[in-house]
């Protein structure tokens, strides 16, 4: 009899063990980076011509996925003619090495050379488009004017872009109080820029 339950008692000790084994195993293979790379620079140019730059302290690399992911990013965009026209910071990004789109994640912030600044929580840069992209909630400061909306797609240079619902204008006085609102809640397409 002791022996019997003695050998019960290691039966279920195993049982125990395994399903214990099963639910600390979550991470795949996928989810850990292939390679890690400290102050990474990348340049993506076409015909001789750099469209953007991405620079981050640390990057991760995931060949299964064909994703590179950063923390604390900056990618500054260029024109056709190679001029700088505007710096893009956020806290996580993400490149697709098939595609070339970037993504930003958490408090981006694109300021244009002209002093333009759009502000979301995220951003696409879609390669094949040449625009920038957003279904979250945008804020974008010309001067003294603020537009909001939710939705938005345009030049990375901030020159034209579009604000798809919601459009909200805000005109700011010389102490930079609001002092008018003007809501445009009627249709997609409250289009801003120069």
């Amino acid at each position: 009899m002791a022996l019997l339950a003695l050998l019960m008692g290691c039966a279920a000790l195993v049982v125990s063990c395994q399903g214990k084994d099963k639910g600390e195993a979550t991470i795949t293979k996928a989810d850990i980076p292939d390679q890690e790379i400290s102050e990474y620079k990348t340049v993506e140019s076409d015909s001789g011509v750099v469209r953007w730059i991405l620079k981050a302290p640390v990057a991760r690399i995931y060949n299964a996925k064909k994703l590179l992911v950063t923390d604390s990013p900056r990618i500054e965009f260029y024109d056709e003619m190679g001029m700088l026209t505007s710096v893009l910071i956020s806290e996580k990004g993400e490149y697709n090495q098939v595609t070339h789109d970037l993504t930003a994640l958490g408090s981006v912030v694109v300021t244009s050379q002209e002093g333009y600044v759009l502000e979301s929580e995220s951003l696409v840069w879609v390669e094949k488009l040449g625009e920038i992209h957003s279904e979250d909630f945008v804020k974008f400061t010309k001067g003294n004017d603020v537009i909001t909306g939710y939705g938005l797609r345009g030049d990375p240079g901030l020159r034209d872009i579009e604000i798809q619902r919601n459009v909200k204008a805000f005109l700011r006085d010389d102490e930079g109080m609001l002092k008018e609102e003007i809501a445009n809640d009627a249709a997609p397409g409250g289009k801003q820029g120069e």
